[in-house]
């Protein structure tokens, strides 16, 4: 197999100028990046090749042809040719006399790659797929005969195609994102329209109450009890979204400075103990000895395990159990809060941490809330130099959350002179 990796173009004449014409005629045509790139593809196989495959990468490992025939093969980053080659190295190269392992890169068996013309391919042009300055692809075009003699003369018309290949491919992605983005944004005003809206309806109601019956003292204080815990959970939804907006902009901070463990852990745990109660789950607590401070901010270090305490005890149903445990482990300090509850599916697990994703436990009010707080959790995480992990065997079957913190480095003690 000889191969020549070019990069050196003739000059182009009138009849580049017609392909050009073509090629920006077939861009501008269809919306739909698929009809282009076959639109493209019979425009190689008319002029420059006699067969056209272009692939995407859809990871280190893998390739998706989209034409012809759409399919996953496995892609070879060290390969010396092909896909592979044009992925590692952005370089367009030329092969001659092609054997069975070029064949392949391109997802070809030998029986398949005979071309129409009933000959074998003699040269393969393997051009990158270059947009914004990522390889997102390769195009390939086998040809024989006067097309393979002349591949290296029509190797600027290759390239002008690779192009708008490239082109395409990336303006449908980006019309993608768009699209998806557009739809989160819509949904994210329709969710915080919602949660905005829940916990006013019953301050709203206990207000007009307090005001138009005549309740005993026990009632009167059960709906001053209940307007206040509506409230704070707004004030909360304010808090997420505040917080949320800080972080996208890089303006969330922490004012790091020595904080025990112990009394952060039992603050927390006592914010959120009347909630748990209220619905029948138990909170037990198992706290080792920790000798050692950590570098933290305790009103963050509260919200986090606030954070992961109420979803705790929002996914777990009632009679169920929850479980913060904490103790030293080396040079960290380990926590971790297990429940009973209703389980995290494989499928979302490694999202867990995404802006806006919630576990469906097949009710609304399960399903309740922004989405925000476990984004926010694993920031605030970072920020304090510590990691989380979440894992669950499956549905129904409890969820833990781990974290860990370094502890506060030990300043050194001055020696007198």
């Amino acid at each position: 197999m000889a191969m020549t990796a070019v990069s050196n173009y003739p000059a182009m004449g009138t009849d580049a100028e017609v392909f050009l014409s073509e090629t920006i005629s077939i861009l501008a045509t269809s919306p739909d990046f698929r009809v282009t790139i076959e639109n493209l593809s019979v425009l190689a196989n008319s002029t420059l090749s006699d067969w056209c495959g272009v692939f995407t990468f859809e990871s280190e490992h893998t390739l998706r042809r989209l034409i012809p025939y759409e399919g996953l093969y496995p892609l070879n980053i060290h390969a010396a040719s092909g896909p592979g080659y044009a992925l590692r190295t952005g370089e367009a190269q030329l092969l001659t006399d092609l054997d069975d392992e070029v064949l392949a890169s391109l997802g070809l068996r030998p029986g398949e790659a005979a071309l129409e013309n009933g000959q074998a391919p003699t040269a393969c042009l393997c051009l990158p797929l270059i947009a914004r300055g990522r390889t997102i692809g390769a195009m390939a075009l086998l040809s024989s005969g006067e097309k393979a003699d002349a591949a290296a003369r029509d190797l600027p018309l290759a390239q002008a195609l690779a192009n708008a290949v490239a082109a395409a491919l990336d303006n449908a992605e980006l019309y993608r994102r768009a699209n998806e983005a557009n739809r989160l944004k819509d949904e994210f005003v329709a969710m915080v329209s919602h949660e905005l809206r829940t916990p006013l309806t019953p301050i709203l109601g206990f207000i007009h109450l307090l005001r138009t019956a005549k309740l005993s003292q026990a009632n009167f204080d059960r709906a001053l009890e209940m307007i206040e815990r509506n409230a704070q959970a707004q004030v909360q939804i304010v808090e997420d979204l505040l917080d949320a907006s800080r972080i996208v902009a890089g303006k969330l901070h922490v004012a790091l400075k020595s904080v025990e463990v112990a009394p952060v852990l039992e603050a927390a745990v006592a914010s959120v103990r009347p909630l748990a109660e209220g619905k029948g789950v138990k909170i037990v607590t198992a706290f080792e000895e920790i000798h050692q401070p950590i570098d933290g901010d305790a009103h963050r270090l509260q919200q986090i395990m606030w954070h992961l305490l109420s979803n705790a005890v929002k996914f777990t149903p009632p009679e169920g159990r929850i479980e913060v445990s904490a103790r030293s482990d080396h040079d960290q300090v380990v926590i971790q809060v297990t429940d009973t509850g209703i389980g995290i599916p494989a499928g979302l697990l490694p999202h867990i941490f995404d802006r806006f994703r919630q576990a469906d436990a097949g009710d609304s009010k399960t399903r309740s809330g922004l989405g925000l707080g476990l984004a926010i959790v694993r920031h605030l995480v970072e920020l304090h130099n510590g990691s989380i992990e979440a894992a669950s065997a499956g549905r129904g079957l409890g969820a833990v959350f781990t974290l860990k913190f370094p502890f506060a480095a030990r300043k050194a003690a001055a020696v007198p002179s």
